[in-house]
């Protein structure tokens, strides 16, 4: 049997009339790279009858594969020149799907750092990456990047492993720049880190997606593990690091950084190790075991309270695949995969603020394939745990800056400055999902002049999410000072009376008169003996004790016939969705075609009507159920004795309302011409999106005095659209396989949403824009939503130049380039809320509520090279070595991370080293 690889470079080949490759073959253990001739043009004729004319269509896996096998022992026979070494050529197969296929040549020779997949994916055209990755602090992560396809949010990017959805449902949308959340848990929008080695391919979909691909309205990234191939047992294993004195870093500063108010940052100390083995061990005629692993850890430190903190992460990803070959049926293979992952951390510019996450999950899919007289069977059954936990102290103080709690970052007499200190409690969340599948592929027959290759599918889906906060989680909030005859009353942790080395009496006497607090001698002479200033918290946020069990059923079925006709290439499917929770029956029409301009095979025009429907149910299902944190408040009496805590009436979080709405979907229309030349293949393509039936908060939320909450509505009246036009090339010159693509926004917009008033939204949802100016304007979260244009970068080009110069040595270069952007950042400073006063009639001027500033920013335009060099020697017979340079960012260039006039460091130029062994 080829591999994936195998089939896309023979069928790239058969488009390409001047040139043509085969990737790798694993079953047979051989690697080619066949620079074609004019005597290659016959034989590319004798060998497409083995797919459609576009290579879209397909006939009956079995006979292709025979077909495919007896073209390429002809072809070698008429092509004057064959290289003994791999390549590939470019990312895109010529075809009407949008897809891009990175196989495992590719994975390997692409420059890389810490190893996770989704950094692969930024050299694709209409794909983003989130803002953090270039940011210092993240270079000890080894987490998954966000990935925006066409746009969209990175949640509504499809993951698919080996067929199997692998979203996580963990209200995904709350991940952004590594957030620490009170009432959540930072994770990803893959419910496990996936490491590139444990790959065999990446397949990414960005238009015209195939029916039997749900849940999402961006694209689809679809990986295949592993398997154990070849007949031959073959071992390698690797070592891979990276540390802060091999790198360089930028640092900036601001302003009052420049004139000596505060402190320069602090480069980061960093080291970053992986440990790597494959193993393919054949078990007789018919069995392969392969064992495929990778180890991760990584240390850095982070700046807080001025001092470095060491923080540590560590990520395993352990692959076994068993497969049974041509025994009983054609394919039978067995996935277990084990990815857990932990990160030591803490909350910046807190004290006491460590805490520990625990995620990552297990996957474990059966698959079976077989062909039969008529059709082909293709079945899975899979089941995926995600664990996400952490551990933390329970309780998160926001103090004023004063004695005794001076530990802050901020001058208080010029600036809102706190002392925080504490964490966000314990909190475990637990996802899992069973996945059924069967897809029957009918082989092509001939019908009224067309010919049909039909495929049906039935798809089942069972989410379930456990979540579960062991005890009460206080947020401390409006420290309130100056009340000289603070008494606690008993309150030993929220509370902080006056706290002096000697007593007044003792300062009278050597003052020699009773303390006058008009006289600045004496002003002078009290604050030295004050060793703590008295101050209480007047309002705090109460997250109860709760546990949750929600689930959601979905059950699809898909069917597409691929119709050829003359010059033209016709996919008619559809996909029907149902789900438990809203209740829906979504219907999706995916129809897509493509017609050899003149009945020319090197000339493809593409097109394409499709719907995507969205699939965050159980984050809505949790959002229902999930206990509203209401918010207290204390006074002191007249004698200054601290009151007991009391439920503000009106005064909690949301509960979210989920009825009679429909399922968001996205509306698309994809035009592509895609032409093989002698220079290369080219494909140009324009897809245009409408978001429909997106869900708003419908007005103001509705009070219920019976359980003190508030119940928020929701509707379907956000809509938006985007367009964007995406140009690719690639072509294979003798050793040297070149790509390039772009991809620029024409138009954007989302409108349907009225602005939130800041008197209807809640305390936690409320925050200020800062503008260039440093004017704050106070507004809400929902708000900022709307404005934020972080995946909206108008232009972007990608380059990958990669060249095997022998058998031993190889090297790549890639270059990304973003146009400038406008966006909203967090930054560290807080200011009072004008809203405090709705909570109560009885709050006094002295209380304060500090809402987080978010400052708007201009980042300029950036370009980046990256590289890789891989050697190989061969030490003895079927022995080799393994020696591999990786550098980021090789031109030491600015990459935005920090927002020009801000203080901060980014990373410049990076280097990773890595060492192997290899027996095959």
């Amino acid at each position: 049997m080829l591999n994936k690889a195998a089939q896309n470079g023979l069928l790239l080949s058969l488009v390409a009339l001047n040139s043509a490759a085969f990737a790798q073959e694993q079953s047979v253990g051989t690697r080619s790279a066949i620079s074609a001739t004019s005597d290659a043009n016959t034989s590319i004729k004798t060998t497409s009858s083995c797919v459609s004319k576009d290579a879209v269509s397909r006939e009956a896996r079995d006979d292709l594969n025979a077909c495919v096998l007896q073209s390429k022992e002809e072809m070698v026979t008429k092509i004057e020149k064959i290289e003994v070494f791999g390549q590939y050529i470019g990312l895109q197969v010529p075809e009407v799907e949008g897809r891009f296929y990175l196989d495992r040549q590719l994975i390997d020779a692409a420059p890389r750092t810490g190893g996770d997949f989704t950094e692969l994916l930024e050299l694709l055209p209409g794909i983003e990456l989130g803002s953090e990755r270039y940011d210092a602090d993240e270079q000890g992560e080894i987490g998954a990047q966000r990935v925006s396809i066409m746009g969209a949010q990175p949640w509504q990017t499809g993951f698919f492993i080996n067929g199997v959805n692998f979203n996580s449902r963990q209200d995904p949308e709350t991940y952004r720049d590594n957030d620490v959340l009170v009432n959540d848990i930072e994770g990803t929008t893959q419910a496990f880190n996936i490491n590139q080695h444990i790959l065999e391919s990446i397949t990414v979909y960005t238009n015209n997606i195939p029916a039997r691909y749900g849940s999402f309205s961006g694209g689809v990234v679809d990986v295949e593990t592993r398997e154990a191939r070849s007949d031959k047992a073959s071992f390698s294993t690797s070592f891979r690091t990276s540390q802060s004195e091999w790198n360089n870093y930028h640092v900036f500063l601001e302003e009052d950084v420049i004139e000596g108010d505060t402190d320069e940052p602090v480069e980061p100390q960093f080291k970053k190790e992986a440990l790597n083995i494959n193993a393919e061990i054949p078990l007789g005629e018919h069995y392969g075991l392969l064992i495929s692993g990778n180890y991760t850890t990584s240390e850095i430190t982070k700046l807080s309270l001025n001092q470095p903190v060491l923080t540590e992460r560590e990520n395993t990803n352990l692959l076994v695949s068993l497969t049974q070959r041509n025994l009983g049926v054609d394919k039978v293979k067995l996935t277990f995969n084990y990815s857990p992952y932990e990160s030591h951390d803490i909350v910046t510019n807190a004290l006491d603020s460590e805490f520990t996450i625990k995620g990552g999950g297990t996957n474990a899919t059966l698959s079976l394939q077989h062909a039969f007289q008529h059709f082909s069977v293709d079945s899975r059954a899979s089941y995926t745990t995600s664990d996400n936990s952490r551990r933390a102290n329970p309780h998160f103080y926001k103090w004023a800056k004063a004695t005794g709690r001076a530990w802050g970052i901020g001058d208080p007499t010029e600036e809102t400055s706190i002392s925080q200190q504490g964490g966000y409690g314990d909190l475990d969340k637990k996802q899992q999902n069973i996945n059924l599948e069967t897809a029957l592929r009918f082989d092509t027959f001939s019908a009224l002049g067309t010919s049909h290759n039909i495929e049906w599918g039935v798809q089942f889906q069972d989410e379930n999410l456990t979540r579960e906060r062991f005890y009460d989680t206080y947020i401390y909030e409006s420290a309130v000072t100056g009340v000289s005859n603070l008494d606690c009353n008993g309150a030993l942790f929220d509370c902080v009376e006056l706290e002096t080395s000697i007593s007044i009496e003792e300062l009278e006497a050597q003052l020699g008169a009773p303390l006058d607090f008009s006289n600045p001698n004496h002003i002078l002479a009290y604050s030295d003996i004050v060793t703590a200033s008295p101050q209480y918290f007047s309002i705090r946020a109460v997250y109860p004790e709760e546990y949750l069990d929600v689930g959601v059923q979905v059950l699809s079925t898909y069917l597409t016939d691929t119709i050829e006709v003359g010059n033209f290439n016709l996919n008619l499917g559809v996909r029907v969705d149902y789900d438990d929770f809203l209740k829906n029956v979504n219907i999706a029409p995916r129809l897509s075609g493509g017609y050899q301009l003149f009945g020319e095979t090197d000339t493809l025009l593409t097109f394409g009507i499709n719907r995507y429907y969205d699939a965050n149910l159980l984050t809505y299902k949790v959002k229902e159920q999930q206990t509203p944190f209401v918010y207290q408040r204390r006074a002191i009496s007249t004698n200054g004795a601290l009151q007991e805590w009391q439920n503000l009436s009106a005064a909690s979080d949301t509960r979210y309302i989920y009825n009679d709405l429909d399922t968001p979907f996205n509306d698309e229309i994809a035009l592509g011409w895609k032409q093989a030349t002698a220079l290369g293949n080219f494909s140009v393509e324009y897809t245009k999106r409408w978001q429909r039936d997106q869900l708003l908060r419908t007005g103001s939320p509705d009070y219920n005095p019976e359980d003190g909450f508030y119940y928020q509505s929701q509707s379907n009246n956000g809509k938006g659209q985007n367009s964007r036009v995406s140009l690719s090339w690639a072509a294979l010159f003798d050793i040297h396989s070149l790509s390039f693509n772009t991809s620029y926004i024409l138009s954007e917009s989302y409108s349907g949403s009225e602005e939130e008033y800041i008197e209807d939204a809640l305390l936690s949802d409320l925050i200020f824009l800062k503008d260039g100016d440093g004017a704050l304007k106070e507004t809400t979260l929902s708000n900022l939503n709307i404005i934020e244009s972080e995946f909206s970068r108008p232009l972007s080009i990608n380059f990958i130049w990669a060249t095997n110069w022998s058998e031993q040595l190889a090297t790549s270069v890639t270059g990304t380039f973003r146009t400038s952007y406008e966006d909203y950042t967090l930054t560290e400073d807080v200011s009072p809320t004008s809203q405090l006063g709705r909570l109560s009639s009885q709050i006094s001027a002295e209380e304060t509520f500090n809402i987080p500033i978010y400052a708007r920013v201009d980042y300029p335009s950036r370009l980046l090279f990256n590289a890789s060099f891989k050697y190989s020697p061969m030490v003895f017979e079927d022995n080799a070595l393994q020696f591999r340079l990786d550098l980021q960012n090789i031109f030491d260039q600015r990459t935005y991370a920090v927002a020009p006039g801000n203080s901060g460091i980014e990373i410049g130029r990076s280097v990773w080293l890595e060492v192997g062994y290899e027996w095959r």
